[in-house]
């Protein structure tokens, strides 16, 4: 397998605001022909163009250097991108949709969820939670995902424990037989058996793991907060995927340690194909036009799974998602 090359690791986080594009986007707008209704894509929406729509970044958090949990960010917010933010401070139960938080996506897999005290206490055998824009037209473009974890009791399963995916669509996940290409994505694995890499999914459930390294020998511990970001994002010679890892529990906006990198240049990394045709080794942009995507909206989601929970045995807190202008 052919891979592009590393840059050296590890590396200090960049500094806060380095390497920000105003970038003024124009909004995507069409006619809906019956109701005569314009309906924006947000995901293009400008900067203070005057209709900030829901998790769609402010100015403010735009200048910002850490989130509203004090946690530092790695690269700048893109002016008029999206951005959520977990709210779990409500005590409530779910095992679907969080009824107090539309984007918030968790029927799918096996889990039930309970949120508060801004934690959520996880249980279940295939805990899936995805965050997408629930009519389904926004797309994610270069993001940083961020969660604090905290493993309680689980099965132990080696591959399974914090991970995150992006570059999907993949909400058709209870008919495997459906909507491949829209499978597609990129994972970023803080496993159970402490070791972390990077996954390619070309064609649900097939997927193939690169650039493993042992972070925790023994294994991830239990009952500590670690805190994580995952960071995916275009460049000219292919797509970036990097790990970083926080151990102080996000003291001081968190002392973050890259830990695992991987540049996808399209050649090499990738062996079944979602349909007849299609190149399972293609870099998954940002780019919404991913030859053979079902929805034509491949990048709708970003989601953080794990396998083989018991009771009350996962815990997350101060999540977020953002689009970025690295």
């Amino acid at each position: 397998m052919s891979r592009a090359p590393h840059r050296p690791l590890p590396r200090a986080p960049r500094a806060p605001g380095a390497g920000v594009r105003l970038l003024a986007v124009a909004a995507a707008v069409s006619v809906a022909a019956v109701a005569g209704v314009m309906s924006r894509d947000a995901s293009h929406e400008p900067a203070g163009s005057g209709h900030l729509l829901v998790n769609q970044a402010t100015e403010a958090q735009v200048r910002a250097h850490s989130d509203v949990f004090g946690i530092k960010f790695l690269e700048p917010t893109r002016p008029g991108g999206t951005y959520w933010i977990s709210h779990w401070q409500a005590p409530r139960r779910f095992s679907g949709v969080d009824p107090k938080d539309p984007w918030f996506d968790a029927n799918h897999g096996s889990g039930t969820y309970q949120a508060g005290g801004g934690r959520l206490v996880i249980t279940g055998e295939m805990p899936r939670m995805y965050v997408h824009d629930p009519a389904l037209q926004r797309q994610w473009r270069d993001v940083e995902v961020t969660v604090y974890a905290e493993r309680v009791s689980d099965a132990g399963i080696p591959f399974a424990g914090i991970t995150a995916v992006a570059r999907a669509n993949h909400l058709r996940t209870e008919d495997p037989s459906t909507d491949l290409c829209d499978t597609r994505g990129y994972g970023g694995r803080l496993r159970f058996d402490g070791h972390a890499d990077f996954e390619k999914e070309t064609a649900h459930p097939r997927n193939e793991a690169t650039n493993n390294v042992e972070i925790f020998p023994g294994g991830l511990p239990t009952g500590v907060w670690i805190g994580m970001k995952y960071l995916v994002y275009d460049r000219s010679d292919g797509v970036h995927l990097e790990l970083w890892l926080d151990r102080t529990d996000g003291r001081n906006g968190g002392d973050w340690k890259r830990i695992d990198e991987f540049v996808d240049n399209g050649h090499g990394w990738g062996s079944v194909p979602c349909a007849p045709g299609i190149d399972p080794q293609m870099a998954l942009t940002s780019s919404p036009h991913r030859v053979g995507s079902e929805s034509g909206r491949p990048n709708v989601s970003v989601y953080v799974r794990s396998d083989g929970i018991g009771p009350d045995g996962l815990m997350y807190k101060w999540a977020s998602i953002r689009e970025i202008a690295p």
